[in-house]
């Protein structure tokens, strides 16, 4: 996910960017962590806490419905926060309200609202997937020193804290709405946890850790803040044999690409790395292809990757959207988000640098490099701005997050086949997953 707050950075930082422009399995079973990996003792045993929802009352989620009509959503399914309600005013800190609200799920119109959490702190979705207990979902929540993952079985509402884990030493209500603070594999069997700084790798069914990344802070504040780094938002490939992790330092942002069940060497702070590097960020179609886009450092295109070697070098690859800075046609700018709507066509979030500062959501066929957009945002004092975009691959939905005046979210949908863009949901929600209805795989 793109946070809303650092996408004022990316259009700042964006006049960067006129100066450079590119030119043209089966999930592994093995348990065996990685060789180099630090072992890290469980903080928590597996499957712990297994609770029955109870509603508001007792503290859980409400009981599943069973109408069909509203347990079925048609096509897709959002998972938002909800503020909690008390009085708005300017002076209301919106994010600190999202840290203390609760998770919701609706169908991808807005319909069919249910609340699944109940007073629950600083919620982070983790994943949606089948597993051999049916749909299941896994959220995190927590004070920011401490979080707990959970599973909730979709048929029976019935939750289970997995785990816990460590947040950010001291920062009792730190707020990590716009972050991945654990990534469960497509499967089930592995979380990729987001711990201090660093990701460790817990295995679900034994409660085994292993330190995958590890950051150098806090030691590097100490002596020379510029050369410290960090790992974050965590996401598996679809088959679940790839991990991809976030390396950001003082001047740089990119993934890491590994099998995490797989040795591999520790990699240096600025690189060369010894393993796969992309900057800024990557999101799969399939294990051997991806979509990314240029960190603000980097030119700011859009650009097609491949495996096995990942290898990218966005000053030599070819940007099929024609945004790097003296295209013409589009006056130069740079994307920050893509997204697969299928095979061929990918939806991305750009931020256009001239006559004047916008941003749009466009869609581009990766073959024939046509272009459509979908919407269109002035920068203008108060006027809504796109923050960040889900894509429901294979049925053309596209949920958005808009920033209002600084100070607050709305959520809207995206039918791609006609064009339309429809508000969803109340004012403030935030929308931070869009996932297919249960049987609509």
């Amino acid at each position: 996910m793109v946070s809303a707050r650092i996408l004022f950075g990316f259009v700042v930082l964006g006049a960067l960017l006129l100066i450079a422009c590119g030119t043209e399995g089966e999930p592994a079973t093995n348990p065996t962590p990685p060789a180099s990996a630090e072992s890290v003792s469980p903080t928590a045993s597996v499957a712990e806490d297994t609770v029955t929802p109870a509603g508001p009352s007792g503290g859980h989620p409400t009981p599943t419905p069973t109408s069909s009509e509203t347990q079925t959503p048609q096509v897709g399914v959002v998972f938002f926060l909800r503020p909690p309600e008390e009085p708005w005013t300017p002076e209301t800190d919106y994010w600190d309200q999202l840290g203390r609200g609760d998770l919701w799920m609706a169908n991808a119109d807005g319909s069919g609202e249910q609340q699944v959490t109940f007073g629950r702190a600083n919620v982070t979705f983790a994943g949606f997937m089948t597993t051999e207990d049916g749909p299941t979902l896994y959220y995190t929540s927590g004070d920011g020193t401490t979080f707990d993952l959970w599973r909730r079985v979709w048929k029976t509402g019935a939750e289970t804290k997995l785990l816990s884990f460590n947040g950010w030493p001291g920062s009792v209500g730190a707020n990590p709405i716009g972050s991945t603070l654990a990534a469960v594999r497509p499967d089930g069997r592995y979380a990729a946890l987001v711990e201090a700084d660093n990701i460790v790798l817990a295995d679900l069914a034994t409660g085994e850790r292993r330190t995958l990344f590890k950051t150098n802070r806090p030691d590097c504040k100490e002596t020379d803040i510029v050369s410290c780094f960090s790992y974050s938002q965590p996401r598996w490939s679809p088959d679940g044999s790839l991990l991809a992790v976030q390396h950001t330092g003082w001047e740089w942002k990119g993934d890491f690409i590994v099998d995490p069940l797989e040795p591999f060497a520790q990699p240096a702070a600025h690189g060369p790395f010894g393993i796969p590097y992309v900057p800024g960020g990557i999101e799969w179609r399939t294990p051997d292809e991806a979509c990314t886009k240029a960190s603000a450092y980097d030119p700011g295109g859009l650009y097609l990757i491949h495996g096995p070697d990942w290898t990218f070098d966005p000053y030599q690859a070819e940007d099929i959207s024609g945004y790097c800075p003296d295209s013409g046609e589009k006056f130069g700018g740079h994307v920050v988000q893509c997204m697969w709507l299928d095979d061929r066509r990918i939806a991305f979030l750009a931020v256009l640098l001239r006559p004047d500062t916008s941003s749009r959501i466009e869609v581009i066929d990766v073959d024939t490099r046509e272009t459509r957009t979908l919407a269109e945002f002035t920068h203008e004092d108060g006027a809504p701005q796109a923050s960040d975009m889900f894509a429901l691959r294979g049925e053309g939905l596209i949920v958005y997050n808009s920033l209002h005046h600084e100070q607050f979210m709305t959520a809207s949908l995206i039918r791609v086949a006609d064009g339309s863009n429809q508000p969803i949901l109340r004012e403030r929600d935030h929308v931070i997953a869009l996932v297919p209805a249960p049987g609509a795989e």
